[in-house]
């Protein structure tokens, strides 16, 4: 009982395969992101140094430490990316650990080393803004009907139908994943299709991603819902909506359930982006000097 209790209170070590997988980080000198806040600006980035004792230490890029002194003791999410050894695969990881030190003079940041980091290639929730080189087209239509064994009935009026050389496309589609995405409408768009973009209403997406980014066509129509509407940014609405059937061609039945697993495809397609807009940051930071200490000026 008593060894129970001491058990109970002793600080969890970290797993051996979750050091590995930090000390391969620093070996490939992996970019890690740190989501410190909400917004696409607060995301800073980093890279992998030296795995410690206590935890992992990460250099900054671009980026100056002594504005970030508030962090120390404060959690935060971090994403990396791994190659395997030939870089043939990459896996995305995610972690959550808490902010150890900052110093300026060293040009470093520590954090803890976590208890647990999770792959992320096939979680439903994993979701990404979208570059403009990969914008699908997108047409959206009410839908009417189609409940349990029936066919969805599909209005001919869409209620937008954006190719992916609009202007507007990028303000269009928020973010992506493979169970569903968030969508931004004009005050106009909205107002006049309302009825039909209320929590709870059902709508067909159709996205087509096509262009000199992909090998080839994926053209994905599916069912979804209306989860939640919200105010955006510059006097936009925001539209979240689930993934609830995707539309099988030649197959039976043709509306295969996707609201638990999402839409594998689309999880694989969000995968690849991400992992080509890491390798890009990567090779970017990597031209960039790594920020030294602070010089100090000599008195007359």
């Amino acid at each position: 009982m008593l060894r129970r209790i001491l058990t109970f209170f002793r600080p969890k070590r970290t797993s051996t395969g979750v050091r590995q997988l930090l000390e391969d980080a620093a070996a490939q000198r992996a970019i890690f992101r740190i989501e410190a806040g909400e917004g696409s600006e607060d995301r800073r980035y980093f890279i992998a140094a030296e795995v410690t004792p206590d935890g992992i230490e990460l250099e900054p890029k671009g980026l100056r430490l002594d504005n970030l002194r508030h962090w120390q003791g404060q959690s935060f999410p971090f994403r990396f990316i791994l190659c395997s050894r030939d870089c043939g695969r990459t896996q995305l990881f995610e972690f959550s650990s808490r902010v150890l030190s900052v110093a300026p003079r060293q040009g470093r940041l520590a954090i803890a080393l976590p208890n647990i980091v999770k792959s992320l290639e096939r979680r439903q929730n994993v979701r990404i803004t979208l570059q403009m080189r990969h914008m699908p087209r997108l047409g959206i239509w009410p839908v009417i009907g189609g409940g349990g064994k029936a066919s969805p009935r599909i209005m001919s009026r869409p209620i937008l139908d954006v190719s992916p050389n609009h202007s507007s496309i990028g303000l269009t589609i928020r973010n992506l994943s493979s169970g569903g995405m968030r969508l931004s409408f004009s005050k106009s768009d909205f107002s006049s299709n309302e009825v039909h973009l209320e929590p709870g209403k059902r709508l067909l997406l159709e996205l087509s991603f096509a262009g000199k980014a992909f090998d080839t066509r994926h053209l994905f129509r599916i069912i979804s819902c209306v989860r939640n509407v919200m105010p955006g940014q510059g006097g936009r609405i925001e539209v979240g909506v689930h993934f609830l059937a995707l539309h099988q061609e030649g197959k039976k039945p043709a509306w295969k359930n996707v609201e638990q697993g999402g839409v594998d495809a689309i999880g694989r397609l969000v995968h690849q982006f991400q992992v080509e807009y890491y390798k890009e940051i990567k090779k970017r930071l990597d031209g960039m000097p790594a920020q030294g200490p602070p010089k100090i000026s000599k008195a007359s």
